[in-house]
């Protein structure tokens, strides 16, 4: 198959919720800019698609744990052949065999389907008919593999809260998040605040500690955070980096356990953040 068209979809937000919308020209492949789904086409339909909350005791009675978002999509009948769901595995955890399946939730319960491929990036599965599909680890693969230490491909997100009416200080709140957890889920959960694009990539393992260090900071707290898999629908901030006021530039690093940096990026407060930030505190 040819490589997916990129598409970027219409967005519509109720409340703190985002629904993606799309129409596919005809068959073919299309990757959602926003999500990094994509769907393998039949023919000319819309897509309708959002991310829903997993039933945690559900999956545990099947023996699984969530490895992803969980996605309720909406299309005609037999429109989409395939979809392509993002990991967030290394290259080294994907030589483990049985790890990843995809399971799909209908009103009559819950099945589980074993993928066609797994690519470095996407698990691709038939699709049957069309209502919540997500990914999941088979619990007792998963607990091998911790005991093996499993880090898995995480982001590290940045976002800057307006300054303080009185004293102009800065709040920046550091998300650790696996990386198949899609941007735009998590800005639409942090309304107060401007999201500082950049390069996100590191590698994170879950219940290892982390911290935050920032030297223009005033204060990072906490001192350190467990790294834990969330896939919403909230997403909190891992730390809290208090910046003193007119602060133009900074640089934070977030290291682990072993005082290894897993993630460095310096940043500037002026131009186009600036003038956000000086919108919102007016």
């Amino acid at each position: 198959m040819k490589p997916p068209s990129s598409f970027t979809p219409e967005l519509k937000t109720e409340s703190t919720q985002v629904s993606y919308r799309f129409r596919c020209p005809g068959p073919g492949g299309f990757q959602c800019t926003s999500t990094g789904l994509v769907f393998v086409m039949a023919q000319e339909a819309e897509l309708l698609y959002r991310i829903v909350q997993w039933d945690e005791t559900l999956l545990k009675s099947a023996g699984k744990t969530a490895a992803g978002p969980l996605f309720d999509i909406q299309c005609p009948e037999d429109a989409v052949r395939q979809l392509h769901l993002p990991h967030c595995e290394t290259k080294d955890a994907l030589l483990s065999e049985g790890l990843l399946s995809v399971v799909h939730i209908t009103d009559d319960g819950m099945s589980v389907l074993e993928p066609l491929e797994i690519t470095d990036t996407h698990v691709i599965v038939k699709v049957p008919h069309l209502s919540a599909f997500g990914l999941a680890w088979v619990s007792e693969v998963l607990w091998r593999l911790w005991n093996n230490v499993h880090p898995i491909s995480g982001q590290v997100l940045l976002f800057l809260r307006p300054p303080n009416p009185k004293t102009q200080r800065q709040n920046l709140n550091v998300l650790l998040l696996p990386s198949n957890v899609p941007l735009e889920e998590v800005s639409r959960k942090q309304p107060m605040s401007v999201y500082i694009p950049a390069p996100s990539q590191c590698k994170l393992i879950e219940d290892r500690n982390y911290t935050a260090h920032c030297p223009t900071a005033q204060k990072v707290q906490p001192e350190k955070a467990e790294f834990d898999l969330h896939f919403g629908p909230n997403y909190h901030p891992t730390f809290e980096i208090r910046l003193p006021a007119n602060t133009e530039q900074a640089t934070v690093t977030v290291r682990d356990q072993t005082d290894a940096d897993v993630w460095k990026h310096e940043f500037d407060l002026t131009g186009k953040v600036f003038i956000h930030l000086q919108h919102q505190s007016t």
